[in-house]
């Protein structure tokens, strides 16, 4: 469904510790970020990126759009979690249309559960011709649980909100991540491969010709480093996640966080293998990577190493203007790697 026209556009981003939301001023010139909103959830709110207390995930979001003071109800909400499918599948060619309209007959085969329990969506990726000349689509197609989604629209409503679209996170980061104006170093037709730590998720997109091709959600990420030393070394929270982020010394806390942060970096390696398995991909020019995770000490070094491929970090700001937002220059720059998902949700109107 596409977003309704209005003078401005809400990303909403709800993750396993916080809820993030960005509003950009939508217009004749550049997008402009004119609020920037962040307020922290209680452990046990989301879980594995589903709703588990949707009370108090409605009442954080009312404190949240009273923090920020914004009149627009209407969010682009962001999904990620492993009750969506992600698939590309091959079907004979038709046009969108119609397509729209055959895909539930036509996909049951390509996803664990039932249709009528799906909610379906699909971006058509490209159209070829078989070896005997039949003319074909390759599609991507996405598959959520319906009762997934309805209950996020449950806790929007209890809080007064609604959707005008909801997208996958996987698809929001490009449209942040990857700069418009190109000067990123590398062509179009060059893969890449962009990688959102967030705090319980992790995800992990790849583009082709500025398509998304894949996209795939791990369950671990910046919280589960710091749940390892707290539980390792018998430490509080606080002081786990002062060294997950290398704000404080620790040797043996290090050593564990370089154990976590191994086995991380081979979840990532084995999502790239299958791509590749699956489409003969050999040549990845850069991986990107995002995410409040993505601040883990050590973190950026270790996969550029372990996955033997240029790295750089992420810069959600590049484009859009900042407007007036309520932060400092300094707590920007730390804010920044964890809203690459709502600044990318809140420019799909913008760049689609």
């Amino acid at each position: 469904m596409s977003p309704k026209k209005a003078s401005s556009t809400v990303g909403l981003d709800i993750s396993t510790n916080s809820i993030k939301l960005a509003e950009i001023a939508v217009g004749r010139g550049n997008p402009v970020l004119t609020n920037l909103g962040i307020v922290r959830l209680p452990e046990g709110v989301i879980r594995d990126g589903e709703v588990e207390d949707g009370v108090t995930l409605a009442e954080s979001l009312k404190e949240l759009w009273g923090m920020t003071g914004i009149k627009e109800r209407s969010v682009i909400l962001g999904i990620s979690n492993q009750k969506v499918i992600v698939r590309p599948i091959e079907l004979p060619y038709m046009e969108k249309e119609e397509l729209e309209t055959a895909l539930r007959f036509q996909v049951q085969e390509f996803i664990p559960i039932p249709i009528e329990d799906a909610i379906l969506d699909f971006d058509i990726i490209e159209e070829f011709m078989t070896a005997d000349e039949e003319r074909m689509l390759t599609v991507l197609l996405v598959a959520a649980h319906k009762d997934m989604i309805q209950s996020f629209m449950e806790v929007l409503r209890s809080a007064g909100l609604s959707t005008s679209t909801i997208d996958l996170k996987a698809f929001a980061l490009p449209r942040s991540l990857i700069a418009r104006n190109g000067g990123q170093g590398y062509e179009e037709t060059d893969a890449v491969c962009l990688i959102n730590i967030g705090a319980g998720i992790t995800n992990v997109t790849i583009l082709k010709d500025n398509i998304p091709r894949f996209a795939r959600f791990l369950l671990r990420g910046g919280d589960d480093f710091a749940k390892a030393i707290m539980n390792r070394l018998d430490m509080d929270w606080g002081e786990a996640e002062e060294i997950r982020r290398g704000k404080q010394v620790s040797e043996e806390g290090f050593s564990v966080l370089k154990q976590e942060v191994f086995n991380f970096i081979g979840e990532i390696r084995r999502s790239i293998d299958y791509y590749i398995a699956q489409t003969q991909e050999r040549v990845f020019n850069k991986i990107i990577v995002s995410g409040s995770g993505s601040t883990t000490v050590g973190l950026i070094q270790e996969m550029s190493q372990g996955l033997r491929l240029p790295l750089e970090v992420g810069k959600p700001f590049q484009n859009v203007q900042l407007g007036k937002l309520p932060f400092t220059p300094e707590e920007l720059v730390e804010i920044e790697p964890s809203v690459a998902v709502s600044v990318g949700l809140a420019l799909r109107e913008v760049m689609e």
